[in-house]
């Protein structure tokens, strides 16, 4: 595939991903715009459209049988993200340099202690 086939591959499934959201009832689109933007605050890229796109079919289910948004994301829409994400740790720059300090931190400890 060239990166042409590829860039033009994506924008086709993020507009039909967009169409797919615009169709959902009010109030589930618009939580679904604000944890869509929430989270690409910490996405790598390209991959993270399959985590949108199986929020959005959660979201599609939950519609049709119309399950309240406090039902399907509880009250702490973070806390729901944050769980959506940690499913996730390869698609996301959030969980990388949370593991880059964690490493860090154990390296500074470690050479602490060896110098002790």
């Amino acid at each position: 595939m060239t990166i042409l086939n590829k860039l033009i591959g994506d924008k086709k499934r993020y507009r039909q991903f967009k169409r797919d959201v615009a169709a959902l009832p009010a109030d589930y689109r618009d939580t679904l715009l604000a944890i869509e933007k929430y989270m690409w605050n910490f996405a790598k890229g390209e991959g993270f459209m399959a985590v949108l796109e199986g929020i959005l079919t959660m979201f599609q289910e939950n519609a049709a049988d119309q399950v309240p948004i406090t039902s399907l994301i509880g009250s702490d829409p973070v806390a729901f993200c944050d769980n959506i994400m940690a499913q996730y740790p390869d698609e996301l720059w959030l969980i990388t340099y949370q593991n880059r300090l964690r490493q860090t931190i154990q390296e500074i400890i470690a050479d602490d202690r060896n110098q002790n």
